[in-house]
């Protein structure tokens, strides 16, 4: 049987997807590509410091910070490279850099790596760099800790939806939470399981941020 575990808290996402066949309810992330960009003019300033409180909250938690305790050093320096990305992300113009990005985005390894290509100042500037790095979209080739997952048929956190596909097959539906460029998916997958009262069908669940596993569920 497949592992099972419970969806990280903070990265939930599919507030109206979840609730379908009896799933449990989640709500959508605001690192998740889509919170609002900042308003600083006039009487809405208070209200956009509010919202930058909340989403550095939510940041934390998505890193696994409680916010009940000082931050290490090392946890401040990835906190503040996490907002610079999505900073970052949302200063992206034009469709073209923007499905570049995002595209590419499951591929690259960290947030260091992501800003150092958004820093770059040019479509073909960052294509350069990606093919240095050898970072393609899609590519079907895996690290050897995540190879080794496949070939038993098991996923992982921050699996690739190829590495998924490559795991546990296509899935048999797909539901998109947003802009499908932002890659906050569910995947269905459905098997039959024996039991005491004959076989019987088994959904499983693959949630997906950014492109890569949230998390995953059974019922």
């Amino acid at each position: 049987m497949k592992r099972i575990s419970a969806l990280i808290p903070t990265l939930v996402l599919f507030g109206a997807l979840a609730s379908l066949n009896g799933c449990t309810t989640f709500q959508r992330s605001t690192a998740s590509g889509y919170a609002l960009r900042d308003s600083e003019s006039g009487m809405e300033r208070g209200f956009s410091r509010d919202r930058k409180d909340a989403e550095r909250e939510a940041t934390m938690g998505q890193l696994g910070f409680a916010d009940s305790r000082e931050l290490s050093e090392n946890e401040a320096e990835a906190l503040e490279n996490r907002i610079a990305l999505r900073k970052a992300e949302k200063n992206l113009e034009g469709k073209r850099e923007r499905e570049q990005y995002f595209r590419n985005k499951p591929y690259l390894r960290s947030d260091l790596d992501r800003l150092e290509f958004l820093a770059l100042d040019s479509f073909e500037t960052r294509q350069r760099w990606l093919n240095a790095k050898g970072v393609s979209a899609g590519s079907s080739s895996h690290p050897p800790e995540i190879q080794s997952l496949i070939d038993i048929n098991d996923i992982t956190l921050g699996m690739t939806k190829q590495a998924v596909r490559d795991s546990w097959g296509e899935p048999e539906l797909v539901e998109v939470s947003g802009n499908p460029l932002y890659g906050n998916e569910r995947w269905r997958y459905t098997e039959q399981t024996s039991s005491t009262e004959g076989y019987q069908t088994q959904n499983r669940f693959v949630y997906f941020e950014s492109g890569r596993v949230a998390g995953w569920e059974s019922n």
